[in-house]
């Protein structure tokens, strides 16, 4: 009995160590907090110079789910939704104000309408040539980028960043994965933003 109970306590100790992980979550509250929670390393941020730069990896499912969420789709088709969306891998990046900061990022540095006007063409328009996709030695372009909220009150920006997630027959999600950023409007550098694929390839299912 001592031996059963010593076995026991071994392996919370290094479930604990391990930081084990779900292996199916049904419920999308708890798949979105698992998603949201720094501690699972797909969502990464940092803060330079008053401006806050967090990318998140958004997960096949998660894209199905949002896809589908508000109609009475077939199994069948929730499974196509995410084999389609398996063919890529996207980000979430949001730029803004760091904590304690309180300004618009589309009005910093702005001095007047046509400033601003300039300031939304080119988020809305250059963000693809500011991001980069490193996989192994290899480096990828984003095959689209999206600026969301353009006319949202938030002083926040987000983008959608979407890049293959295969070359030839590699997963690419294999290999840790580095995000660039090339910060051509306030002048913060390159910043960088490194996602394990043990984070990605042992994300717990999502069944919805």
């Amino acid at each position: 009995m001592k031996l059963k109970h010593l076995n026991i306590v071994l392996v919370w100790i290094v479930c604990g160590l391990m930081a084990c992980r779900p292996s199916e979550i049904n419920n999308p509250r708890e798949y979105f907090t698992y998603l949201s929670n720094p501690k699972n390393g797909l969502i990464k941020e940092k803060s330079i110079a008053g401006i806050r730069y967090k990318i998140k990896y958004l997960p096949t499912e998660y894209l199905a789910y949002n896809a589908s969420k508000n109609t009475n789709c077939t199994q069948t088709f929730k499974d196509s939704l995410i084999k389609s969306y398996n063919n890529s891998l996207t980000f979430l990046v949001n730029v803004g104000p760091a904590k304690g900061e309180d300004f618009d990022i589309t009005r910093l540095d702005v001095a007047n309408y046509e400033e601003f006007a300039q300031r939304i063409e080119e988020m809305a328009f250059g963000a693809q040539e500011w991001m980069q996709l490193k996989a192994g030695d290899k480096e990828y372009k984003p095959s689209i980028v999206r600026m969301e909220n353009i006319n949202a009150q938030d002083n926040s920006r987000n983008f959608m960043a979407v890049f293959p997630s295969t070359c030839g027959s590699e997963d690419l999600r294999k290999n840790d994965l580095c995000f660039s950023y090339s910060d051509e409007l306030f002048n913060t550098g390159v910043n960088k933003f490194i996602f394990k694929s043990k984070d990605i390839t042992e994300l717990p299912e999502f069944k919805f």
